[in-house]
């Protein structure tokens, strides 16, 4: 373990207040000092006379090219923590830029952030928390790492019910206690251990299929599937067993595709998607909307549903270019024969507008936060 390091100042840099208000949030509950700064003339002033001990940057900002925020945060040893998700490509992006500058990125943090998984990632970064790939791979050896499950509900002419669920990566560690993914995810990771991670999820998922299936509760689960980890020519072959074991319709099992990751996807990917197809399994083209290849991707890829970007999904409120392009994109998938799931619907006004637009899923806090199964299953009976 490295010496424990004391955080006190935390900087958020960025322009998406629906985004970096919850950070600013959860770092105050947190106890930090918090300041937040647009992205723009002046950041190496504003980050040399802060003196941050981290920095949470949304990589939409770097879209300028002549930009100060990477040297400045280099310059002063801050911790650099990017908002997003390991396949976004801005991220991605990011990365590489921060690289460029000798600057290592320490931490990425998922939208929306929750006190929880900020909380988590500065003990990481604080030395509080620090995995290794022995830690991770013992972890998944004795069974602790699972999943949680985040409500779906379906559309119905007079509202919503419960549908499902996306599964989500959560570590029961022994000490620890609950570990959200920002804290192990990262060595997973660079360590090549994805794959194992997503096993472990899948295996609880389709256990808890079977259960609740069982209990007369027809739910369908959603897991993360990243296209550069899926390398066995025999995974569709192995899901097929797994949910024959467990006694689960392949169809309740929907693998959810980034579509900012289908560029890094291994020869033979499509062909093995066609196989899952085959076999039954939903597929779910994720993060819609949020790179250029969607369109191409929904012509050969044999997806049964897309689910739109929450970046959309976030401006529905208060944007009309938002609204047209949502109502277009659930046109579109519909034409084309697939259901549309909202991801990170985050207040009532969206939920309605959804609704008449005729939106077939939706989930996000406004419905119910992540959650482990035992507690899911009250829950979805306010939803039946």
């Amino acid at each position: 373990m490295h010496e424990t390091i004391q955080l006190r100042r935390l900087l958020i840099v960025g322009n998406d207040d629906f985004a970096l208000q919850p950070v600013e949030e959860a770092a105050t509950a947190y106890g930090l000092l918090a300041r937040r700064i647009p992205g723009g003339d002046g950041i190496a002033d504003a980050v040399a006379g802060f003196g941050p001990d981290a920095v949470v940057l949304d990589p939409a900002v770097l879209d300028d090219p002549v930009n100060e925020i990477l040297p400045a945060v280099a310059a002063s040893g801050a911790f650099l923590l990017l908002l997003g998700g390991p396949d976004d490509r801005a991220v991605r992006a990011a990365r590489s830029m921060a690289e460029q500058q000798g600057l290592a990125v320490a931490g990425i943090l998922a939208k929306p952030v929750s006190q929880e998984g900020l909380e988590v990632a500065l003990r990481a970064l604080a030395g509080e928390l620090e995995f290794t790939a022995e830690d991770i791979s013992a972890a998944v050896m004795r069974g602790e790492i699972g999943a949680w499950y985040q409500l779906q509900l379906m559309r119905s002419e007079s509202g919503w019910r419960a549908d499902g669920a996306e599964a989500l990566a959560r570590w029961e560690h022994p000490q620890h206690g609950m570990v959200l993914p920002d804290a192990f995810l990262p060595v997973a990771e660079a360590e090549g251990q994805i794959a194992a991670i997503t096993d472990c999820v899948l295996l609880s998922s389709v256990q808890q299929l079977g259960v609740w299936h069982r209990a007369d509760m027809p739910l369908r689960v959603g897991v993360n599937l990243s296209p550069a980890l899926v390398t066995d020519p025999d995974f569709p072959e192995r899901l097929r067993r797994l949910v024959l074991e467990y006694d689960v319709p392949a169809r309740s099992l929907v693998l959810e595709i980034p579509e900012p990751g289908l560029a890094l996807a291994p020869g033979g990917f499509l062909g093995m998607l066609a196989r899952l197809r085959i076999h039954g399994f939903g597929l779910a083209l994720e993060h819609f909307g949020s790179g250029n290849s969607s369109l191409t991707d929904l012509y050969r890829t044999p997806f049964s549903e897309i689910k739109i970007d929450r970046r959309l999904v976030a401006n529905l409120d208060d944007d009309e270019d938002a609204r047209r392009l949502v109502r277009g994109i659930i046109l579109l998938a519909h034409e084309l024969g697939l259901e549309t799931t909202a991801e990170a619907v985050e207040t009532s006004e969206t939920l309605e507008f959804l609704h008449a637009a005729g939106c077939d899923r939706v989930q996000g806090f406004v419905i119910s936060r992540p959650m482990p199964a035992t507690e899911f299953q009250a829950v979805v009976g306010h939803w039946l």
